[in-house]
């Protein structure tokens, strides 16, 4: 498997899906009086888009060709 600019660029994007994604859907949640569960809800979102872009990053590696 390699890892290429490609991957790199559809890593980086659907992270930046992911996290957009999450921050729309809970600007309607999120009780911005409390910083701690501001804080708490924005790690999870990191984590969320974290996890997002590493499994698109194992989907889109490409195989080696062998010739």
């Amino acid at each position: 498997m390699k890892f290429t600019k490609e991957t790199a660029k559809r890593m980086l994007r659907t992270f930046g899906q992911a996290a957009a994604g999450y921050i729309v859907a809970n600007l309607a949640v999120v009780d911005f009086s409390s910083g701690r569960d501001v804080a708490k809800s924005a790690l999870i979102g990191l984590c969320v888009s974290a996890f997002a872009a590493g499994l698109s990053a194992v989907m889109n590696l490409q195989k080696k060709v062998e010739v």
